[in-house]
């Protein structure tokens, strides 16, 4: 993968796990709590942080 289009998604899947991790805070925080989507947003949220974190590594030789 060329080096562009591996910093175009970890620059995407970083955006994509902050808007996952905001919506599962605001969904555990509603009255009554929508815990059910909290947990799908956050695990999506770390999901694409976890992303992130492997493509934006510098590679080993």
């Amino acid at each position: 993968m060329s080096p562009f289009w591996k910093i175009f998604i970890a620059i995407f899947s970083y955006i994509s796990a902050i808007v996952g991790l905001g919506l599962a805070v605001v969904n555990a925080s509603e009255k009554p709590p929508a815990t059910s989507l909290a947990m799908i947003y956050g695990a999506a949220g770390l999901l694409f942080l976890a992303v992130g974190v492997l493509l934006s590594r510098r590679a080993r030789y």
